[in-house]
């Protein structure tokens, strides 16, 4: 049904209320209704370059906002705010078994192990003066709204942390799939267009050389761009949207 029209018009089909029908292989890792799909990538460079190398898939519905009244550590009293979150499913996936001729040297140290699952998230405001930028946040009161409204017990970037799960393949009865939720407060009203980057769901790391001749380490990260185009003074919800498909980069 989908495979001729680009992936806006197909969200938006989504989000009109048609049930997405993407499979992964069992109906268990399953792209559901509203979620965005996050293939687990990784060049043969990559594989090749850093032994030990996992990257998860990830399932994501979309960006959404809750009315929450959260205790002020100061005074103690509750305030009510805007809690903008974003819940996720993640699997850990078996890379390709890939051998480069020339492989790039990287020069990483050794992985740590057992692995660790440890995401966190950051979101920036791309066209206010100077960017904003939140970090995603542990706010008990939030959660608990938030899986009443979802649903399921979601896990924080902190309470989620745990060692990464064995990979499987799609349909492998050892799939291990992990709920999580990112939250933020104190998005500026006025911005339209913000990025959200994702690290933690890969150990992939690269080093390069700044023109400076500074060595800096990046991490396989998430990109997801977001546009907002609504009032500033008139919150809603589904003016949430992605402005373009989530990517790898690093970063």
């Amino acid at each position: 049904m989908f495979r001729n029209c680009s992936w806006l018009v197909c969200l938006a089909v989504a989000s009109a209320g048609v049930l997405l029908s993407v499979s992964v292989g069992t109906s268990y890792a399953q792209v559901r209704y509203s979620e965005v799909k996050v293939e687990a990538l990784a060049s043969g460079e990559e594989i090749s370059g850093q032994p030990g190398l996992w990257v998860m898939e990830l399932y994501f519905k979309p960006m959404r906002m809750i009315a929450v009244d959260i205790t002020n550590p100061q005074t103690g009293k509750k305030e009510p705010k805007y809690v903008w979150y974003l819940v996720y499913r993640a699997i850990n996936r078996p890379l390709a078994s890939i051998t480069v001729e020339n492989p790039p040297v990287n020069q990483l140290d050794a992985p740590v192990l057992p692995a660790k699952f440890i995401p966190e998230f950051t979101l920036v405001t791309t066209d206010t003066d100077p960017p904003q930028v939140l970090h995603d946040q542990v706010i008990p009161e939030a959660l608990a709204a938030i899986n009443t409204r979802e649903r399921r017990k979601y896990k924080t970037s902190v309470s989620v942390v745990d060692d990464v799960p064995p990979a499987a393949a799609a349909g492998d009865a050892q799939e291990q799939m992990v709920y999580g939720v990112a939250m933020f407060t104190g998005v500026d009203p006025a911005a339209d267009q913000f990025t959200v980057y994702l690290t933690g769901f890969s150990n992939g790391v690269q080093k390069t050389t700044t023109p400076d001749g500074t060595v800096a380490v990046q991490h396989k990260t998430i990109e997801m761009k977001y546009i907002r185009p609504g009032d500033e003074f008139d919150l809603r919800e589904p003016e949430l949207k992605l402005a373009e498909p989530p990517r790898w980069i690093y970063r």
